[in-house]
């Protein structure tokens, strides 16, 4: 299955959920890879970063980065094993060229959008799962991504301009899906709250549900934690409370989104 996690906003907790649901999706022994399409690799960053922390004694670096792969028409070997069951596809500033790059080498708006497919098929066959990170702001990844999707988990920090792009994210898989005839589908909206408790919050949180769909929005929700931005600069531990009380969120907000994948794939 490969699932993007996605909104046109940005700082709406896409990386995060991207890569604390792989990694808890690694602990359940799901093969993972989070395949980080974001130029600014804070997927990347924070992965890379918990490698560190468990193989201390080891110098984690990456040999090629994603643009070059995509320059080379070959992604296999770019995936670095971060724990057990979870692989990372790296990023770098360098991907910000991937739109110029597509570009000139197409010759219609569907090689365009369908750039990337074939180089993930092989991907497919190694990982149980794939989680899309990517960019707020980019149509050329985002089209991709969302066509070599089998689902798309929709990222909502309860904050307006947040609900604005969820909804216009959402409108931009609608209109792919029809274009396309796509077998994509919401797996769920996750809501990452703003201020725990916020009027703001609770408004945006009704809102949603409105808008996407009591039945499309998951039960578990994200509540404001310092650690959880600790792990973006630290990347992911498991050491004191604080950071086992992310874990703990993370592990029932995973719980969910198989129960929605099993749902979704055999009821």
């Amino acid at each position: 299955m490969t699932i993007t996690i996605g909104n046109q906003k940005g700082g709406v907790g896409k990386t995060t959920n991207a890569t604390l649901i792989g990694y808890m999706l690694s602990k359940f022994g799901i093969k993972t890879l989070v395949a980080d399409l974001d130029p600014q690799s804070n997927a990347t960053k924070s992965l890379m970063l918990t490698k560190s922390n468990n193989t201390p004694d080891e110098v984690s670096t990456i040999s090629k980065t994603l643009m070059a792969g995509v320059q080379e028409g070959n992604l296999t070997d770019l995936p670095v094993n971060i724990v057990p069951n979870l692989d990372l596809l790296p990023s770098f500033i360098d991907f910000e060229d991937f739109p110029k790059f597509i570009y000139r080498n197409t010759s219609s708006d569907e090689e365009v959008d369908h750039f990337l497919e074939p180089m993930f098929e092989p991907l497919k066959e190694k990982y149980d799962i794939i989680l899309l990170d990517v960019p707020p702001m980019s149509l050329e990844v985002t089209n991709n991504s969302v066509i070599m999707s089998d689902y798309v988990l929709i990222s909502l920090q309860t904050q307006e301009r947040a609900l604005t792009g969820a909804e216009n994210y959402l409108n931009t898989l609608l209109k792919l899906r029809n274009q396309y005839e796509l077998d994509v589908d919401i797996l769920g909206v996750l809501e990452v709250l703003h201020k725990n408790k916020g009027t703001v919050d609770q408004y945006i949180m009704k809102t949603a549900k409105k808008e996407f769909g009591a039945e499309n929005i998951f039960e578990n929700v994200v509540p404001q934690m310092e650690r959880i931005k600790r792990f973006d600069v630290n990347g992911i531990k498991e050491v004191d409370f604080f950071d086992k009380k992310v874990i703990g969120v993370y592990e029932r907000v995973t719980n969910e989104f198989l129960k929605r994948l099993n749902y979704y794939e055999y009821e």
